[in-house]
């Protein structure tokens, strides 16, 4: 922990640069694997993007503020909370994955729909299901890596504002 203090005291700036390269290689890969690789994604891969988008910007905002400012601290706070919404909506992927529950995404089709909605939803373009998983590594699927990166950017982005924190406390 003392390592880290000391990086941060030298260069305050240095979690937001962090944050703001972790959010670019995360979409930066997205893409790759979409339009390279050649693997859709799904509605649920799309919305977990936002989240790293999100934290992108609040990352920018740390950069740029005076350091351990107001503007910075409450931009690591965006970040933190960006990361844990990007958490939360990997695990819930990965449990549309796991069939522990269903989503409209997974071909699950509302009850109270009438006849015309229906034919509607069977002639339109069909989505990708949000239950396929087509990217496994050791056992896991994408969904499961995000959520465990989401949670780490989470907690590094809420250490890095309580050594900030600490050390404009220190300074006064």
């Amino acid at each position: 922990m003392n390592y880290f203090i000391e990086k941060i005291s030298k260069n305050p700036k240095l979690p937001g640069l962090l944050i703001f390269i972790a959010c670019a290689g995360a979409l930066s890969s997205a893409f790759f694997v979409e339009y390279v690789v050649g693997i859709d994604p799904c509605i649920l891969c799309l919305y977990q993007r936002l989240p790293y988008a999100a934290a992108g910007l609040f990352a920018l905002f740390a950069i740029i503020a005076k350091p351990a400012s107001f503007t910075q601290q409450t931009a690591l706070i965006g970040c933190g909370i960006a990361f844990l919404c990007g958490a939360s909506l990997a695990f819930y992927h990965f449990g549309v994955e796991e069939l522990w529950w269903q989503a409209s995404c997974s071909g699950a089709q509302p009850l109270d729909m009438n006849l015309q909605d229906l034919k509607a939803s069977i002639m339109a373009e069909p989505l990708k299901p949000c239950d396929k998983k087509d990217w496994v590594m050791f056992g896991l699927s994408i969904t499961v890596y995000n959520t465990v990166i989401s949670l780490l950017l989470a907690v590094s982005s809420f250490t890095s504002l309580s050594i900030i924190r600490k050390l404009k406390a220190n300074s006064n």
